[in-house]
């Protein structure tokens, strides 16, 4: 793993100087080119350095290994905003070249409109600077404190006794490289202080396992009247399922106030009504959108199995593409991540809204609702316009 991810950083700074040696040929040579190389190295070095001296691929050298690797995802977030914005400037001049060349050499000397060249030069030679800028902007976002984001969600024929019911929701920690379990435990502290009923956490807990127990004794700072319901996401089948299974099942010997649901359900007596928490496992294993299909319908099956018409029922799924189904089977609220919002938004709109069908936000089909969270952590710490968030719910009567 270390390997492939020092060749892809490797070949996106090659990338990187391949674009800007056509925009600021000056790199080329002297200081220039040795303070590129030396930045290359830097950011290599951060994740190459831990394993080396025996600390392991996502855990950090004391003092100086989280601002190695903060720098190192800046410096990456440039060299790629560098090469997708400066590519077509890179191209354009290199045919500008050619076609100068081959008038030359025909005899014909090119016509050159020199205010359209100028401008088109000055642009390309910005676009480090803008690379420079956006990558620091969103670090610094990336790396800063979640917010609080509280919200309503009208239900109809909601009972008089879960009429303010809140729910606090977390998920897409990623505790790992940049995510500590001390930022786990403040993101409960904050559903605790928040007053919640209940809390979630919707998935993708941990990337690295070796901070496992403190995790979990992160999770068991719940102090929710109904404690705290979680579930499954792709990213605990990724790193390693069963240390999970057995820290959540171990909080369970504990008696913490912490839940697993692995396509199941669980039942809650709120103030004489029933609330009925339904989690699904994550369809891992294909990308045949038909299979995963078939998976999730089956995960419907079973988690539904003894819900009531009588009842509330949140459904808690990783993937937000489940939501047709937790809509079909009677669930009135589901909440997802999974998409983190895509990290970036322009004008609240997120730049890879394309990529999934529900990415952030309120949807609702019919009389079901769904809540997507932009994420409380990330595995990368670059985020614009879609900051992490604690997700407080409260249920209202429509």
């Amino acid at each position: 793993m270390l390997i492939g991810r020092l060749i892809v950083v490797l070949l996106l700074n090659l990338l990187a100087y391949v674009t800007l040696r056509r925009l600021w040929p000056a790199i080329a040579s002297g200081w220039r080119r040795w303070t590129f190389v030396g930045l290359v190295a830097l950011s290599l070095l951060a994740w190459a350095l831990p394993v080396a001296l025996g600390f392991g691929l996502r855990s950090d050298i004391p003092v100086i290994g989280l601002p190695l690797k903060i720098f190192s995802v800046l410096w990456i977030v440039t060299a790629l905003i560098s090469v997708v914005f400066g590519s077509p400037f890179a191209i354009h001049r290199w045919w500008k070249s050619r076609r100068a060349a081959a008038s030359t050499s025909g005899g014909t000397p090119g016509v050159v409109d020199l205010e359209r060249r100028s401008l088109l030069v000055n642009v390309g030679r910005a676009v480090p600077l803008v690379a420079v800028g956006t990558a620091s902007a969103g670090v610094v976002s990336g790396i800063s404190r979640f917010v609080v984001r509280e919200m309503e969600v009208r239900l109809r024929h909601l009972p008089a006794a879960l009429e303010g019911f809140r729910i606090g929701q977390i998920t897409d920690i990623h505790v790992g490289p940049f995510i500590s379990p001390t930022y786990l435990r403040a993101a409960v502290e904050a559903m605790n202080e928040a007053g919640v009923h209940l809390q979630v956490m919707t998935g993708d807990l941990i990337d690295d396992l070796e901070q496992l127990d403190e995790t979990m004794a992160a999770l068991a700072a719940c102090k929710a009247p109904h404690g705290m319901v979680a579930i499954l996401g792709n990213h605990e089948h990724w790193r390693g399922l069963e240390p999970i299974l057995d820290g959540y099942e171990s909080l369970k010997k504990r008696e913490a106030p912490v839940r697993l649901l692995v396509d199941e359900s669980h039942v809650i007596e709120h103030g004489g009504e029933r609330l009925r928490v339904v989690g699904v496992d994550y369809p891992m294993g294909t990308r045949n959108p038909f299979v995963k299909a078939q998976r999730m319908r089956r995960s419907a099956e079973v988690a539904f199995q003894g819900a009531s018409p009588d009842e509330v029922v949140l459904c808690l799924s990783h993937h937000p593409s489940f939501f047709p189904y937790a809509a079909e089977s009677g669930a009135h609220l589901t909440l997802s991540g999974h998409t983190h919002g895509g990290q970036v938004a322009l004008l609240g709109i997120p730049l890879f809204g394309f990529v999934f069908e529900f990415m952030l936000g309120r949807y609702q089909q019919k009389d079901s609702h769904l809540y997507v969270s932009g994420g409380t952590g990330h595995w990368l710490p670059f985020r614009i316009g879609i900051p992490a968030e604690v997700t407080i719910l409260t249920l209202r009567q429509a």
